[in-house]
């Protein structure tokens, strides 16, 4: 018994002693960083004396006590500290190149230049000990150094792939593009798994054309040395991408689409993404080829119908006529007669209702393609959401407001909590709106002010705000009359939405609505296609109501109106920057400095329908 009691009282004297210790420990550490941080160098390296004397091993304690000597130009304290550390640690090369680090410092450059040499041409014959160097040459800023011993360490362990990796971020850091490109696509050869991070990499280094040429080129020569690795076609594509040159990644989509007998699949994909960012021309070459690939393809129908879809995003992007919208209708007749109407073809039917809605006038036939999709069988539940809202929509410029509300209500019901049924409940409100109940909208909107999507939220908070503005002295009639031009201006009829406005301007001049009027004419003025008079409306909004909630939204749609419609891309760059110096916080900024910087030439381009 008695000598369990005194094995318990060691144990426990043993615990409290350590972690008094521990404590006495912590609290030198804290004085020596008070001290350091203080600039009382002296102090602070007698501490850090005794502390790197009880654990020899912290590099901490290390760096603070050899930057304490070299405060207090302490030559040989200093080099006294790092040749005994190296003596510690002889596998550690970091210490030896402290050495040659303290030299410097103390003016001593031809010592230290023959020092590094010495280190570099007797590098360690073991990978670890290479980059040790190389990290301790990093460590004290000599890049240049820190490659020649990873190259130093090649020849000597005769690997010519090893410390690519390393190379190819260090070399970055040089702004070496040529051998940085190398580097990194030596990483491929010994791991074609690191495809997406290579192009995570190269992304964040290749800035310029010049950039972009030399790692095109790097991939081209690569494809021929190596033809059998599809890791480097599959770069170049991805190279290619990323500049929006689809029409020269299709000959290596096409190859690696045989070879892995994918049937066009491949194909399509390149499709979606030109089509995704307004690259049109090339999304129509791309499904065309699916086309080619025979009518006995999986793809064929699919191809043709979304080749179509490419074709009117195009038309309708641009001018056109009544002839052309005619004639674009019945090709999307005759594919659907071809194909059949069927689940298949949904979408080239909803793509058809919204030509004959929002282009033909043609509400009647644009509602009837929408209520058969409705009573189409296994279809994604989301695609169907969309469509109801969509007809809910049309319902509208065609009257039936109670329609609308059912379908909207239907999407806020299945949808609970997820942006569908958010996007659901603020066209509710918006329609409230347009209907005049501004307070049940108000209250609807106050609620989405919190959703989940920002683009919602947004929303929300603009149309609030609005209601909150122009509801406040109790005469609303100014906004009965405003949201009332909204309803004609969503119903397509342009003249008279214009007629309201004006007379708003001329009862009540100087209203707070007529920055929102402004916004409308704009609006108007882009629907019609009169480019020229929408960028004046939006001049005068940014300069008369530059403080104002709609000054963000007005330079971001301007930037867009030069840059897509009236092809000034230098007043478009000019827009994206005052919106990115002058509207920090807006909701536009991201989408805004990704054109920034495509306008600007960067090389790789993020386009924000990406």
């Amino acid at each position: 018994m008695m000598h369990r009691f005194i094995k318990f009282i060691f144990v426990f004297v043993s615990l409290f002693c350590s972690g008094f210790v521990a404590f006495a420990q912590k609290a030198d550490e804290q004085l020596a960083g008070q001290y350091f941080a203080n600039a009382e160098f002296r102090k602070a390296a007698d501490i850090y004396e005794k502390l790197l004397n009880k654990n020899t091993s912290s590099v901490y304690f290390y760096d603070n006590l050899l930057s304490c000597y070299i405060s207090l130009k302490d030559e040989d304290a200093a080099v006294k500290l790092t040749k005994k550390q190296s003596k510690r640690f002889e596998s550690n090369y970091s210490y030896k190149v402290d050495l040659a680090y303290v030299y410097k410092v103390f003016g001593k450059q031809q010592k230290a230049e023959d020092y590094q040499k010495e280190l570099i041409k007797n590098v360690p014959f073991s990978p670890v000990g290479i980059l040790d160097l190389s990290l301790g040459f990093q460590k004290r800023n000599e890049k240049l150094l820190a490659v020649e011993a990873l190259l130093r360490g090649r020849e000597v362990l005769k690997t010519a792939l090893l410390f690519s990796a390393e190379l190819g971020g260090l070399y970055a850091d040089l702004g070496k593009t040529k051998e940085t490109v190398e580097e990194y696509l030596n990483v491929l050869l010994i791991d074609d798994a690191q495809d997406e991070e290579i192009q995570g990499l190269l992304q964040n280094y290749l800035k310029s054309a010049a950039d972009y040429e030399i790692c095109k080129m790097a991939l081209i020569k690569r494809n021929k040395l190596y033809a059998d690795k599809e890791v480097f076609q599959e770069m170049l594509i991805w190279l290619y991408v990323q500049k929006n040159d689809y029409q020269s990644a299709i000959p290596f989509v096409k190859n690696l689409d045989k070879r892995n007998r994918e049937e066009g699949r491949r194909l399509m994909d390149l499709g979606y993404v030109a089509m995704a960012n307004k690259r049109y021309d090339a999304a129509i070459s791309v499904f065309k080829q699916v086309e080619l690939l025979g009518n006995d393809k999986p793809y064929f129908h699919l191809a043709k119908q979304t080749g179509l879809e490419s074709r009117a995003k195009k038309l309708l992007s641009g001018d056109f006529k009544q002839e052309d919208l005619l004639i674009l209708e019945s090709e999307y007749k005759a594919i659907l007669l071809n194909s059949g109407r069927s689940e298949m073809s949904a979408n080239t039917i909803r793509d058809l209702a919204q030509l004959q809605a929002y282009y033909l006038n043609d509400i009647k036939s644009a509602i009837g393609n929408y209520q058969e999709i409705l009573t189409m069988g296994r279809l994604d539940r989301r695609f169907l959401a969309n469509c109801k809202m969509e007809l809910g929509d049309i319902y509208i410029i065609n009257g039936e407001v109670w329609e609308a509300l059912l379908l909207y209500g239907q999407v806020d019901k299945d949808f609970l909590e997820d942006p569908l049924g958010q996007e659901a409940k603020f066209r509710n409100a918006r329609l409230s709106y347009l209907l005049g109940e501004f307070e049940w909208a108000k209250a609807q909107l106050d609620v989405l002010k919190t959703a989940t999507t920002q683009l919602i939220a947004n929303n929300a908070m603009e149309l609030s705000l609005l209601i909150q503005e122009n509801t406040i002295d109790s005469n609303d009639i100014p906004l009965q009359l405003f949201s009332k031009a909204d309803l004609f201006l969503l119903q397509n009829q342009y003249a008279k939405a214009k007629s309201i406005l004006d007379s708003i301007n001329m009862v009540y001049p100087k209203h707070a609505l007529s920055d929102d009027i402004l916004m409308k004419y704009a609006e108007i003025a882009s629907k019609e296609r009169k480019y020229l008079e929408a960028s004046l409306f939006y001049e005068k909004l940014i300069k008369d109501y530059a403080a104002d909630i709609l000054a963000d939204n007005a330079v971001w749609q301007l930037a867009n109106l030069y840059e897509f419609k009236l092809g000034d891309k230098e007043k478009a760059k000019l827009m994206y920057e005052k919106l990115l110096l002058e509207y920090g916080g807006s909701f536009f900024v991201p989408d805004a400095r990704n054109r920034f910087r495509v306008l600007r030439g960067d090389m790789l381009n993020v386009e924000s329908e990406n």
